[in-house]
């Protein structure tokens, strides 16, 4: 049987998903939003489906993804239980790495199998989320009627499922924004302060910045703790209070970034086996003021 896929909510999640789902060969129903101009662009991008009128139709699909934010995903249950009775067997999901199955309840109620999915992947755009879901982790959670499903949902997209119960979600979600927004922001720091530092030419401070990150990361995922690498790690205090002093010059904002990672960092080489008059001196210059002026 072809599985067919109903998506309520035509922004970027839900559009890279969804192609990925018709290249993976389930039918797209179609997209559902508030304005039929976005729900018409999500059927170019996945060059599938149409636009749907309303809920109802949506009650026609083997399984619907409610993609929209989190602050809109109650409101978007209600009004697909209020445009009539879903089908029994069909299941409803959200992408919501906040919301647990709760959310979904009103669908339970009616019979139907409810899940989550929720890729650990940014997704800045449609067209870029399409390309970096292959291979990324997903989240999922539901009843035994569900899994299966979902987990074919995952590998279908690209994506290496993994069950999880008993998440915090709130916590999770934390993790997550840590993880994706605060890479994303500590990377746009370290181009201000590549800039500031007189690196010059287009797009080379991005480029340094993106680099050493990267290689940071890829060197955390095989070697762990021991990663740790600079004047931290090598319990270099001088050194350490003058990079604060030269953030503190050139960008206050990457100053107290700076101090608060290398706050972590410290805990990291004292666990390491930092010997502890270097300890001492590396938050004691952490704990300096920043000069004014």
């Amino acid at each position: 049987m072809t599985v067919r896929v109903a998506v309520i909510g035509p922004g970027r999640l839900g559009q890279a998903l969804a192609r990925r789902w018709v290249e993976g060969g389930f039918e797209l129903l179609g997209f559902l939003g508030r304005r039929a101009g976005s729900a018409a662009e999500a059927v170019r991008f996945c060059g599938a489906g149409r636009v749907l009128a309303g809920p109802a139709e949506a009650h026609r699909a083997h399984v619907v993804l409610v993609a929209v934010g989190d602050q809109d995903l109650a409101a978007a249950v209600a009004a697909a239980v209020a445009a009539g009775t879903p089908r029994r067997c069909a299941l409803w999901l959200h992408a919501s790495g906040f919301h647990d199955l709760a959310v979904l309840a009103p669908l339970a109620a009616h019979g139907c199998r409810t899940g989550s999915l929720h890729p650990l992947c940014p997704i800045p755009d449609p067209r870029t989320g399409h390309r970096l879901l292959a291979g990324q982790p997903a989240v999922l959670a539901g009843g035994p009627r569900s899994l299966r499903l979902l987990r074919l949902l995952a590998t279908r997209a690209g994506l290496e499922p993994y069950v999880l119960g008993g998440l915090d979600r709130a916590a999770y979600h934390a993790a997550c924004a840590l993880a994706a927004n605060g890479a994303t922001a500590l990377a746009d720091l370290a181009r201000l302060a590549f800039a500031a530092a007189g690196v010059s030419g287009t797009g080379l401070a991005q480029r340094f910045a993106t680099a050493l990150a990267r290689a940071a990361l890829d060197a955390s995922a095989a070697a762990g703790e021991r990663a740790l690498s600079g004047p931290v790690a090598r319990g270099d205090a001088a050194v350490l209070a003058a990079h604060l002093d030269a953030l503190g010059r050139a960008d206050p904002r990457a100053r107290a970034a700076h101090r608060a990672l290398m706050a972590h960092a410290v805990r990291m080489a004292e666990a390491q086996g930092l010997p502890a008059e270097r300890v001492a001196a590396l938050r004691a210059a952490l704990a300096a003021e920043a000069p004014r002026g």
